[in-house]
């Protein structure tokens, strides 16, 4: 599968997440739990198909020509929550808008269990993100690996510890309007635009990408500028790699986000 990039952006993202391994701590498994039991109780709709979008803690569901708005994000307890049946693929391409106090997370889940998470925040200087992603193949977190692209090509690599923030600079535009595709993927369909080794599968991955837009990041120590970064969880010993999943969480704090489209693939033979 080809990822695709739409849209501009002062910050464009493009989110994905690839295959996982278990172990989540228990932290993040109670926060999950908490999200579905909000979802439970609140306003749900089935805009796309195989879908069911529920609204988390006081954001409101609405659908519209452009797609299912989702309004009230004030908190960080407020986003939409998609349930689905054993997905091994999720795409969701959206629109939103963060302003100088906003955020984005995205938890992708299979049942009551946090796979992974990736928080997006604006950063102290002008034009700059902070991304912290965190995996939970290991106790107490996973170290991952950054790769930056350009264009498709891979500029450059680095170790990091488990919990790592990441800033990226130069970053135009990113508070004013983010067009974003956000991708989940597991091991039965491994991204051919990755350029992970056999040994990273079952490994959770987050890529992000900016649309018509670039960024600048340290890559050991010497700056790279890139169009797409790609979080690879570093799968620990005797970690159980993940087959499906049933749910991707995104919380904000926003004044607008619109979700454009939205698709799962099942498991072979998965009615």
């Amino acid at each position: 599968m080809h990822l695709k990039m739409t849209g501009t952006l002062l910050a464009s993202l493009l989110m994905s997440m690839a295959g996982c391994a278990g172990g989540a701590d228990d932290t993040q498994t109670s926060g999950s739990l908490n999200a579905q039991e909000s979802a439970a109780e609140s306003q749900c709709i089935k805009q796309f198909d195989g879908i069911k979008s529920c609204a988390l803690g006081r954001a409101k569901l609405a659908s519209a020509k452009e797609g299912l708005v989702v309004s009230g994000l004030a908190t960080k307890a407020d986003g939409v929550a998609s349930t689905f049946t054993k997905a091994v693929k999720w795409e969701q391409r959206s629109a939103v808008s963060l302003g100088a106090n906003g955020g984005l997370q995205l938890a992708a889940r299979d049942a009551d269990q946090v796979v992974s998470t990736l928080k997006i925040t604006p950063g102290r200087e002008a034009n700059t993100a902070i991304m912290t992603p965190t995996f939970t193949g290991s106790p107490g977190g996973s170290r991952y690996s950054m790769n930056v692209y350009l264009g498709g090509v891979l500029q450059g690599s680095s170790p990091q510890p488990a919990g790592m923030q990441i800033v990226f600079t130069n970053w135009r535009d990113f508070l004013r309007w983010a067009e974003m595709n956000h991708h989940f993927l597991n091991d039965f369909d491994i991204d051919g635009l990755s350029k992970r080794a056999a040994s990273d599968v079952g490994a959770c991955v987050w890529r992000v990408g900016a649309v018509k837009n670039t960024f600048t990041v340290d890559v050991n120590g010497k700056p790279v500028v890139g169009d797409e970064v790609e979080f690879v969880e570093t799968i620990a010993d005797g970690a159980y790699p993940y087959r499906h999943f049933t749910g991707i969480d995104v919380n904000a704090v926003a004044s607008e986000l619109i979700i454009r489209s939205e698709s799962i693939t099942q498991p072979e033979g998965a009615k």
